[in-house]
């Protein structure tokens, strides 16, 4: 069981919303909360009619785009957003692919913007700002805000913390996101049902590839498709890791951490993966594909499965699919029943976070006001906005429903800006999909059933150093056993040698700080 977090004063043994209600509730006439030291809200005196109106407060931003070109400075929806929370923003975009050197070299400058997006807040530079005193730590104000006091779910807040303490606003996401996207029409074309377990799985891949499940009259599919994703991904093989009993990362035991991929389940679910490609039912090319073309085997009619994230059941790949054929059907599912039941790994809970330079924000009144601004941003009326658009420009009401009218549009003025929010968006959010529904309500469910990596809040200096190539031995060593090149004793052997190559400091220097947690 991981330790409990409390945003005020950091791991406590009471339970996060306990605290949290502690202070919204005994903090009065602006002094903080006896009990626990939480900053109160001033009093607002109500504007009269007179009152001239305030000037918009003036905000600068840093935040990554993920589009082919950044959002327009005449965004109609940024100038939207600035009416409603009384702002002038200054925002500096920045695409994916380089975002995080981007972060790098603007903490080495000391020209930090008001709020600082942080895709991985576990960088080693924002580590090193943290220790100094660089951001400010905003646990202890959030219970002021409305929209903030009851944002955050208690695991996203324990992953995103360092020692033990909040220094920036998660960028909200569903905890529950693996599940696995299948070809429904072909099910149907072979009188199958949707598969329960993982025997169903493996029958219904093995039929995929030998029961010509699209009735060309030829053998040309695979029932299988997968790609390599790295060790930390929540897709492809930590979907099946999943089904079979794996950790998520980390397991615990008698108060210990240990790495999920040194256990047996581990390794039944690689004897799962290499039992479907050394019968030539899953693709015999996954460990050399991206995972574009994994989805392209899907809309081509090549492929009859895919173990990915619950978002991929929407996206547009599969319009390809549904041109050249109109009668095909894609489902998904993410209960899979295995020898410890229904379960899925648990991504982190967050995307990204806003943290808050102490050099751009220098009092208390000033980091006060930005919060009221991310504060504002998180008004069910702002998430709307950003979440559906402008209705009669992005959007239309149809049966109680938004409907996209120009997806390009769309894209263009709000997917490009729909980052600047910290709520948990995605459930609410309708694409025009026939499976809309279930995805959002599966956003909510999986929660129930996902299994949390309790490293994420840890800091290990020796897996900021060497993490990338270690688990790279470990990748390279589980694609090789599945290949059939590695048995057990090989494996063994390949485990042996992430260990004396740093990965038993990784162990020590995790459970050193998890030590840490579980004293409190």
């Amino acid at each position: 069981m991981k330790p409990k977090f409390n945003w005020v004063g950091g791991i406590t043994a009471a339970t996060m919303l306990a605290g949290l209600l502690a202070a919204c509730s005994g903090a009065k006439d602006g002094k903080p909360s006896a009990a626990t030291g939480t900053p109160a809200a001033s009093a607002t005196p109500k504007a009269s009619a007179k009152e001239t109106p305030k000037e918009p407060k003036k905000i600068s931003m840093m935040m990554v785009y993920y589009f082919a070109e950044p959002p327009k400075k005449d965004n109609i929806m940024i100038q939207k957003i600035e009416e409603m929370t009384n702002t002038k923003l200054d925002i500096t975009w920045v695409p994916n692919s380089a975002y995080d050197n981007k972060v790098n070299a603007t903490i080495a400058s000391g020209s930090l913007p008001m709020v600082f997006n942080v895709q991985n807040n576990k960088l080693a530079p924002i580590l090193t700002g943290v220790k100094s005193d660089m951001f400010w730590e905003v646990g202890p104000y959030l219970a002021n805000y409305p929209n903030l006091k009851t944002l955050y779910n208690e695991q996203t807040t324990y992953n995103a913390s360092i020692d033990g303490k909040l220094y920036g606003m998660p960028h909200q996401r569903p905890l529950g996101l693996q599940m696995l996207l299948y070809r429904k029409d072909w099910l149907d074309n072979l009188g199958l049902k949707e598969p329960q377990t993982i025997d169903d799985v493996y029958r219904m891949a093995k039929a995929f590839t030998e029961q010509d499940p699209d009735k060309n009259g030829k053998k040309d599919t695979v029932g299988f498709e997968e790609f390599m994703p790295s060790l930390i991904s929540p897709q492809g093989f930590a979907v099946v890791a999943a089904w079979h009993g794996a950790p998520n990362g980390y397991g615990v035991k008698d108060g210990k951490l240990f790495p999920a991929f040194t256990t047996d389940e581990y390794l039944n679910a690689m004897k799962f993966y290499r039992k479907l490609f050394s019968e030539k039912t899953m693709n015999q090319d996954f460990a050399a594909i991206q995972q574009a073309n994994a989805w392209d085997a899907i809309a081509n009619g090549k492929a009859g499965m895919y173990p990915a994230v619950v978002a991929h059941a929407t996206i547009p790949n599969w319009q390809p699919l549904y041109q050249s054929n109109p009668n095909a059907k894609l489902d998904f599912v993410t209960r899979i029943k295995g020898p410890q039941g229904e379960r899925v790994f648990a991504s982190n809970g967050f995307n990204g976070m806003y943290m808050f330079p102490k050099s751009s924000i220098k009092t208390e009144a000033e980091l006060k006001d930005v919060l009221d601004f991310i504060d504002k941003l998180s008004d069910p009326k702002v998430e709307q906005l950003l979440v559906n658009g402008i209705e009669g420009r992005h959007f239309k009401m149809d049966n109680g429903k938004p409907v996209r009218t120009d997806q390009k549009l769309y894209d263009d003025e709000v997917t490009s800006v729909i980052e600047l929010l910290v709520t948990n968006w995605k459930p609410k959010l309708m694409t025009g999909s026939p499976m809309d529904d279930k995805v959002n309500k599966t956003y909510v469910d999986n929660a129930a059933i996902a299994v949390a990596n309790p490293t994420l809040p840890l800091v290990s200096q020796t897996q900021i150093e060497k993490g990338s190539e270690l688990d790279k031995l470990i990748n390279d060593a589980r694609v090789k056993y599945i290949y059939g090149e590695l048995d057990d004793a090989g494996w063994q052997k390949a485990i042996e040698q992430w260990k004396t190559s740093g990965g038993n400091k990784i162990i020590d220097e995790y459970n050193a700080e998890y030590a840490k947690f579980a004293k409190k």
